[in-house]
């Protein structure tokens, strides 16, 4: 027992000047005994720093409703089945009040039978810290932004799995917040059940969490999120009431190259939405739909926004005419932002819009495109009054509190008519809520600003928009024009959407008229204005 002992405070010795400030905790599986700091002892209200099993049972500290949680990890890390642990539990100090605490540790197993023999620990007072989130006690959007830094900085690979619950606002107004917040720790625990052994788990914003692991592939982070999905969906019981859960998520892996926290951040809410919208919950690659791997595509992103960062440098603006008269009057043109720096070239918008739509970064560059479209157009809308400027606008932007004072003030700086701008809304905003919408759009109008639904045709929603929003205008998606030479039913879409949307007062416009044979098939159907490539490029404001 003696060498048991002394192998015990070498190791412990050892430990304690690895883990600095914290507090230490060694266990001897085969020699029975725990060892604590002196700290520790104070701190909890231990009997001393050597506590044999049976004298004094650590669990009976832990917070009840997280006993089991500890018990389970500790039992899959003698048992064999776990490696490592770093778990946030409730753990009783000695004035009888409850501290947060993270606890991170590895087992030593014996090299010839691999029976695990000293499982080590940290302990990290998360309670004199501001990154754990109150009711699951796990690590917080904070703590999670702070750990993310620190692997960029040291350029550690890792893979974020990002997953949120369906319906939490509708449950928190059925059964209450207080129900609710139960609902949200049955839930961590779970997911620390599948996945605390291999990463550390955090509460992010609302109903959402994350993992961030260096030890899984992306095949493993993919199995993991698909057995807590499962397991959500059979169902769990929150204070006597069975409730049947959904979750969307998304993956995004960092590898070596430099970029910021909030581009992977950014990058991990555009795949959960994509999993929320497109994909019924089904997980999301960030690469997925793209040419080149995660990391490279997370380092094409970063430079975007360092450029919006940067007054938009390497941003510009190509203008494409859009003619009324069945083509024979160009009555206005369409702002196409253009993007190209000295690393990638000219890059295709589609690959870096989609997911800074819901960036805050992207309110700035909507605010450079409208200035930038505002100057080259007045030069235009003084020779011609009623020539119209059209941009888009994401949900970002209308979002904004003061979107429409600054919209209003960049107007008057540049002398630019609002009755001469049209704002044309993109797919994005149809998630919005649905009265900001109204009463945003209803405030541009009001000031002569046009309002045009783009993608029309595109959501089950379109068909509400064209009635509560009163749009000035609505183009429809590009997937009924694309194949509608060959496609009968999106013949009859459009022609039938375009006599509704007439019917409701509102002007059609028809983009991807791109060929004569098109054009024709378009001219024979109820629309006001046309645009494509048959009709007239992109071109410069110069040109414009």
């Amino acid at each position: 027992m003696a060498e048991r002992r002394k192998i015990l405070d070498d190791l412990f010795d050892a430990f304690t000047i690895t883990a600095g400030a914290n507090y230490v905790s060694l266990y001897d599986a085969v020699g029975k005994m725990t060892r604590y700091s002196a700290a520790s002892v104070e701190l909890f209200g231990l009997p001393g720093e050597y506590i044999p099993d049976g004298s004094d049972n650590w669990a009976d500290y832990v917070h009840p409703e997280d006993r089991n949680k500890y018990t389970g990890i500790m039992g899959e890390l003698l048992s064999g089945t776990a490696h490592t642990y770093n778990l946030t539990y409730r753990v009783r100090m000695a004035d009888g009040d409850y501290g947060r605490f993270r606890f991170i540790g590895a087992i030593l197993r014996n090299e010839e039978t691999g029976i695990p023999e000293l499982v080590g620990g940290i302990m990290q007072n998360e309670g004199l810290l501001d990154n754990t989130d109150s009711v699951t006690v796990l690590r917080n959007q904070y703590g999670f932004l702070t750990d993310l830094e620190t692997s960029i900085e040291l350029r550690h690979a890792q893979s974020i799995l990002y997953m949120g619950i369906s319906g939490m606002a509708e449950i928190n107004e059925k059964y209450g917040y207080g129900f609710g917040n139960h609902l949200l720790q049955q839930v961590a625990w779970i997911i620390q059940e599948q996945a605390a052994r291999y990463g550390t788990i955090y509460r992010m914003e609302g109903a959402k969490f994350a993992m961030m692991s260096d030890h899984l592939d992306n095949d493993g982070i993919r199995g993991i999120y698909e057995t807590i999905r499962q397991s959500l969906i059979s169902g769990i019981d929150v204070d006597d009431t069975r409730l049947t859960l959904t979750i969307n998520g998304g993956l995004v892996t960092i590898g070596d190259s430099p970029v910021s926290a909030l581009t992977v951040l950014g990058s991990m809410r555009y795949v959960y939405k994509e999993s929320r919208q497109n994909r019924h919950g089904r997980l999301v690659d960030f690469d997925r739909n793209d040419q080149i791997t995660d990391d490279k595509r997370l380092r094409l992103i970063n430079v975007v926004r360092e450029c919006i960062i940067d007054d938009c440098r390497g941003f510009d603006l190509r203008y494409q005419p859009v003619f009324a008269d069945g083509g024979g009057t160009k009555i206005g043109v369409e702002a196409l932002v253009r993007f190209s720096s000295e690393e990638y070239g000219e890059i295709d918008p589609t690959r870096y819009v989609p997911v800074l739509e819901r960036d805050v970064i992207f309110e700035e560059l909507g605010y450079w495109i409208l200035n930038r479209c505002m100057r080259d157009g007045l030069r235009i809308v003084k020779d011609n009054p009623d020539f119209i400027i059209g941009v888009n606008v994401a949900s970002a932007q209308i979002e904004d509190d003061y979107f429409v004072e600054e919209l209003t003030e960049v107007s008057g700086n540049v002398g630019f008519p609002l009755h001469n701008l049209c704002l044309e809304l993109t797919k994005d905003c149809r998630q919005l809520d649905a009265d900001v919408l109204r009463d945003v759009t209803g405030r541009l109008k009001a000031l002569g600003v046009r309002i045009i639904i783009d993608d029309f045709g595109s959501g089950l929603s379109s068909i509400d928009f064209l009635r509560d929003l009163k749009p000035d205008c609505i183009k429809f998606d590009m997937k009924y024009i694309e194949d509608i030479m060959n496609n009968e039913e999106d013949r009859k879409i459009i022609h039938h959407l375009s006599e509704l949307a007439v019917a409701c007062g509102t002007e059609v416009c028809i983009k991807g008229v791109e060929t004569r044979e098109v054009y024709d098939i378009v001219s024979a159907f109820n629309v006001h204005m046309m645009q494509g490539f048959y009709l007239g490029r992109p071109v410069s404001a110069g040109e414009m």
